[in-house]
């Protein structure tokens, strides 16, 4: 498919434990369009955390097949995974991790710092503008509610202008209302700039807001379930 942006076939993670071997992923076949958001679902130790790392090319699979953007990464060194994130990828997590002596234009910007990219007011306005922030540029993280932290956290993810956007827990710091207000944020993202989204959680709620749900269990895909017509 032409707007396939993540594709893995046979995707593998095992570790080795003396004798032992525990195949924390075992045999994942997976594509993802662009546009798509696809939730991560499954109990602790079913394979989303390692799932997630490996489609983040934070770590390399055992075997298996992983194209990226139309770049195979399977079997890449550390540096050159480096480079498919720096050119495809825009990370959220659970905790904000924003630097309290910054301002929120400041946090936004950092990545574009340790990718030696010059900073750009425009560019920084624009996305402080798609997450909702225009009248919090200059605000410090502290003057800030829960919600508009992690709206900073998207901002940051954004400013790179990534073609995936994983998000790890992103409404685990959240109350309800605002992880709704944060979901739609991700659905507006990606209708409006065709991001593909990734997002794991253990809220079966949230989960089911995406485009399509993912279940892991001991390494294994269970269930996958197409969402988009139900909503």
């Amino acid at each position: 498919m032409p707007d396939t942006i993540i594709e893995a076939h046979g995707l593998k993670r095992y570790y080795y434990r003396g004798s032992e071997t525990v195949k924390a992923l075992d045999g994942v076949d997976l594509s993802i369009r662009t546009g798509e958001i696809v939730s991560i679902l499954g109990p602790s130790g079913s394979g989303k955390t390692t799932l997630i790392n490996l489609l983040s090319c934070l770590d390399a699979p055992t075997e298996g097949t992983l194209m990226m953007a139309g770049q195979s990464v399977a079997g890449l060194s550390e540096d050159e995974l480096v480079e498919v994130r720096r050119g495809v990828l825009g990370f959220v997590f659970q905790q904000f991790s924003l630097l309290p002596t910054l301002t929120v234009s400041e946090n936004v910007e950092l990545p574009l710092m340790f990718l030696r990219r010059r900073t750009d007011a425009r560019r920084t306005a624009e996305v402080l503008r798609m997450v909702g922030l225009s009248d919090r540029a200059s605000h410090l993280p502290r003057e800030l509610s829960g919600g508009q932290m992690q709206r900073v956290a998207i901002a940051r993810a954004l400013i790179v202008d990534p073609k995936i956007l994983v998000a790890d827990e992103p409404t685990g710091n959240l109350d309800k209302a605002t992880g709704e207000s944060i979901i739609a944020l991700f659905k507006h993202l990606a209708a409006d700039k065709g991001l593909a989204i990734l997002i794991t959680t253990h809220n079966p709620v949230f989960g089911y807001e995406t485009d399509r749900a993912i279940t892991l269990e001991d390494g294994r895909i269970v269930k996958e379930e197409n969402l988009r017509k139900e909503r």
